[in-house]
């Protein structure tokens, strides 16, 4: 499973800063059981859904053209 910002389509990897819905910075730690994983500036493991944290999960075997048309479709249903 990949996980990637929406905002530039880079690649989220363990250590990487994210910022959750308050716009206060968290640590990702671990993709688990469809959420990710975070620390807190606490030191606390929250778990939050990929779209809370601006992400998106990609299956590891999906090529770039269905990508491309899988954004496409979405672009126009909204």
């Amino acid at each position: 499973m990949q996980i990637q910002r929406t905002l530039d389509d880079r690649p989220v990897t363990a250590g990487d800063t994210l910022f959750d819905v308050k716009g206060l910075p968290v640590e990702f730690v671990e993709y688990k059981n469809g959420d990710l994983v975070v620390l807190d500036s606490d030191g606390h493991r929250i778990r939050f859904k990929p779209e809370e944290l601006a992400c998106y999960t990609l299956n590891a075997n999906r090529t770039d053209r269905g990508l491309a048309k899988e954004r496409l479709r979405s672009f126009w249903d909204d």
